[in-house]
């Protein structure tokens, strides 16, 4: 189970896109210090190559430094953008497995936590942003109540959104920001999707590109053992032209591609929202589609 002290050590770094200076995070770095967590800053969380925060070795020194220190008990993503698919290959995965600690991120921080799941089913937490979460100087109460939960170890019991096929299950949760969870299809970093409940969200894409990606999933191995579905917020993911359908359209139609019947909620607030769920993935959870409830087991 994740959970964090007061007094404990949380690592800060950088593995997918870069920040512009401390200050960005510093409201981010203010409120850990307030629940009583001592920020250390990785070495390279202020790298800048190409689009990212750093170089993919730079960036994953940090984290293995992290991992391989006893004190740090958690680490805490910068920001979202783009990159940490790149990092997975420089990271040391018995590191890992001895010392699990859950990475906290959103985002193209997905591939990330997803790939770090499949080599070694250590847990992470998904909701959860320095930059993004900050931006606007304001941090939602929605979003800081749920990660405080996850954060002092409370299994959370969840309704939201609304019922696509009805249904119960059970089942360890993975997933995240689609695009970036799609991109490690039939890569070594791509979590064994059979029995599991997949958490589905993104932002900035078109309604058929989400079709697309969806399609691709169904298509990927273990697939028809998924346990369920949770689809959560799509922003501004608006139609190319008008008869491509909306994502509305493409969640509605997704049931009938299957080839059996599975709980799915859509609507469900997780995702580049405000006001969001902060998660646990690689944590098993039960799903009432019905209800519209997520709780944690």
């Amino acid at each position: 189970m994740i959970k964090l002290n007061p007094k404990d050590k949380v690592g800060i770094a950088s593995p997918a896109g870069f920040i512009n200076n401390m200050e960005e995070i510093a409201p981010a770095l203010e409120y850990l210090q307030s629940l009583g967590l001592e920020p250390i800053i990785g070495k390279h969380v202020l790298d800048k190559y190409f689009y990212m925060g750093g170089t993919d070795v730079d960036r994953a020194s940090d984290l293995n430094g992290f991992l391989a220190n006893d004190e740090i008990k958690a680490i805490f993503t910068t920001a979202g953008g783009c990159g940490s698919q790149r990092v997975l290959p420089f990271l040391d995965y018995d590191l890992i497995r001895k010392n699990p600690k859950p990475i906290f991120g959103l985002s193209d921080n997905t591939s990330l936590q997803n790939g770090i799941y499949a080599q070694t089913q250590c847990p992470s937490v998904t909701g959860f942003s320095l930059k993004y979460d900050f931006k606007d100087g304001q941090f939602s109460n929605f979003t800081k109540k749920s990660l405080e939960m996850v954060m002092s170890g409370q299994k959370q019991k969840i309704q939201s959104g609304q019922t696509l096929v009805s249904g119960k299950s059970e089942g360890v949760l993975i997933g995240g920001c689609l695009s970036t969870f799609r991109n490690l299809c039939g890569t070594a970093y791509m979590p064994d999707l059979n029995g599991k409940v997949l958490l589905i969200e993104d932002v900035g894409e078109k309604s058929y590109k989400i079709g697309v990606m969806l399609t691709q999933l169904l298509q990927q191995d273990g697939f028809e053992n998924v346990a369920g579905i949770i689809f959560g917020q799509f922003t501004n993911c608006a139609p190319s032209e008008a008869q491509d359908g909306t994502v509305e359209d493409m969640l509605q139609e997704f049931p009938h591609l299957l080839n059996k019947q599975i709980p799915i909620i859509y609507n469900f607030a997780y995702g580049h929202i405000p006001n969001r769920y902060v998660l646990p993935i690689g944590e098993k959870v039960r799903i009432d589609a019905g209800a519209c409830c997520l709780e944690y087991i």
